[in-house]
């Protein structure tokens, strides 16, 4: 081509660009193929393509999944979770939940030896059965959704053969979160804080159903290495409870209605400087202890 363009040279004979052999050459090159802009067009449009394909494949369901953490699998109108590792990533669990359409997580807590690798309760959101209908549990469609040890009463992390099973409906289109507790660092404050006065607990035998001295707890709380801290009890007028710091350090006078367990070697006492007729925790302000 480079010599056939030689011909418009208007200083050579035969240059003159209004000549026939000029306008036929100018026709050749506006109509001739293009190959370099086609061979680089092509794949960028293959690669939209596919793309686009991916982008709009809608996500495939199972009926079973399992990793590391956790096994699941349908069991007719409910999905069955098995924990198999309940200290595992909670990104492990999310994963597994969505994969059979479900939006389940589960939270792991610090808990204290007693919580560590039980359910501590389940937080759901969206549409479910009347709670009284069946029997005070939540459920959809007539089917529970729950999360407990089985064989129930076991212990998941010392008895052989005991699993966290987590139960939910299949198709349920609300949100659930599984409390899991996990072992405490050192210094995390225990998330299952109820359980003081509990078989295995820090302060377990010390009775305050009907209140104690703060003299008498405190120096039990001594005698088994246990730090205390306080909180003062306020009631509302409608019976509720409210935990302040005191105003001052309570003396031995003051009584101890509740404690809970912060952390390793901690405990929290819930006091009033005038002693109640009745224990607080006893008026229907909140679930009775294991006092």
């Amino acid at each position: 081509m480079t010599d056939l363009l030689t011909t418009l040279d208007p200083s050579r004979k035969g240059g003159d660009p209004d000549a026939p052999g000029a306008r036929a050459l100018l026709a050749r090159v506006m109509t001739g193929p293009t190959p370099s802009r086609r061979r680089f067009l092509r794949p960028v449009l293959v690669a939209v393509a596919a793309a686009v394909v991916v982008t709009m494949t809608p996500p495939q369901i199972v009926t079973s999944y399992a990793n590391a953490a956790v096994e699941i699998h349908r069991e007719g109108d409910q999905y069955v979770a098995r924990i198999l590792d309940p200290f595992a990533d909670h990104a492990r669990f999310t994963e597994a939940f969505r994969a059979v359409g479900l939006d389940v997580r589960i939270e792991p807590l610090p808990a204290s030896p007693l919580s560590a690798g039980k359910s501590m309760g389940m937080m759901i959101g969206g549409t479910w059965d009347r709670p009284e209908e069946i029997g005070g549990e939540f459920a959809y469609g007539g089917v529970v959704l729950s999360a407990a040890p089985e064989p129930k009463g076991c212990d998941p992390g010392s008895d052989p053969g005991c699993s966290m099973i987590v139960r939910v409906p299949a198709g349920f289109p609300g949100s659930v979160s599984v409390r899991l507790g996990r072992p405490a660092r050192p210094g995390e404050e225990y998330a299952d804080f109820d359980r003081a006065v509990e078989p295995g607990g820090p302060l377990h035998g010390v009775k305050l159903r009907h209140g104690a001295s703060v003299k008498e707890i405190r120096a039990e709380a001594g005698r088994r290495g246990l730090r205390v801290t306080y909180k003062e009890i306020q009631i509302a007028p409608d019976g509720a409870l409210s935990f302040v710091e005191p105003g001052r350090t309570p003396t031995g006078k003051w009584t101890v209605w509740n404690a809970w367990q912060v952390r390793e070697g901690e405990v929290r006492l819930l006091v009033t400087e005038q002693r109640l007729s009745q224990n607080p925790f006893y008026n229907g302000s909140a679930p009775p202890p294991n006092l």
